[in-house]
């Protein structure tokens, strides 16, 4: 009889911070929202929402290559007195820098992507063409500080029209591929350029100010 029938929580009560019940598994969606307290996350819905961290590193980290490598400066936005590292990348000979990172332990060991900050040097116009590119590679105990990079990945941008008086900030590069195997603790070295034989037609240095690398977090972070 349709009358008798009975739903779980007219049996056992709602589940609360003080007591057991029955509950309701919360969506990703509710789970990022971090505001739901009648729901119960998982652990599929909380990998969901906390997939990927960012790590920025600002110019004043990076080093100059010693063959092409960029000009390392620092510029007055005079109004304010705000001042920014850079390095000045030239229009036509592809130059380069360097950082070096240890990734975080929760990183999932597989591609990362960057987005650049960046501007340019007096006398660019809007509409110009740059393109910046980046390349990693993984070094363990004992392997070759010379090693050999992984597949460069190249993000294209456009001068803004506030031109060198803007910050400009790229898409996300494709994802690539850090070279070597890399696992727990390696130091993961990076190279950054301008690629200057694509389609940049920017006839004035370009300025980088700093690179987001992001990555995907899977791994559990143990304890030394």
């Amino acid at each position: 009889d349709a009358t008798n029938l009975y739903t779980a929580t007219d049996v056992v009560s709602s589940a609360s911070t003080s007591a057991e019940g029955v509950v309701e598994l919360a969506t990703s969606a509710e789970t990022a929202t971090g505001t739901d307290t009648g729901r119960v996350v998982t652990p599929d819905g909380l990998a969901d929402v906390y997939q990927y961290a960012n790590i920025y590193v600002d110019a004043g980290a990076m080093v100059s290559t010693d063959t092409n490598g960029a000009d390392a400066d620092t510029n007055e936005y005079a109004t304010n007195d705000v001042n920014y590292d850079y390095f000045a990348f030239d229009t036509s000979t592809e130059e380069a820098v360097n950082f070096k990172l240890i990734m975080p332990e929760n990183w999932d060991r597989s591609t990362i992507k960057a987005i650049f900050h960046w501007s340019t040097e007096s006398g660019s116009s809007a509409g110009d063409t740059v393109e910046w590119a980046i390349k990693a590679a993984a070094l363990a105990n004992d392997d070759a500080i010379d090693a050999s990079w992984g597949t460069q990945q190249v993000i294209s941008d456009t001068v803004l029209a506030g031109t060198n008086g803007d910050l400009h900030i790229t898409a996300a590069t494709p994802a690539a591929t850090v070279a070597g195997s890399p696992a727990l603790g390696e130091l993961i070295s990076f190279e950054v350029y301008r690629n200057v034989g694509g389609t940049d037609n920017c006839a004035e240095d370009a300025w980088l100010f700093g690179v987001m690398v992001q990555y995907k977090i899977t791994n559990v972070v143990a304890a030394w």
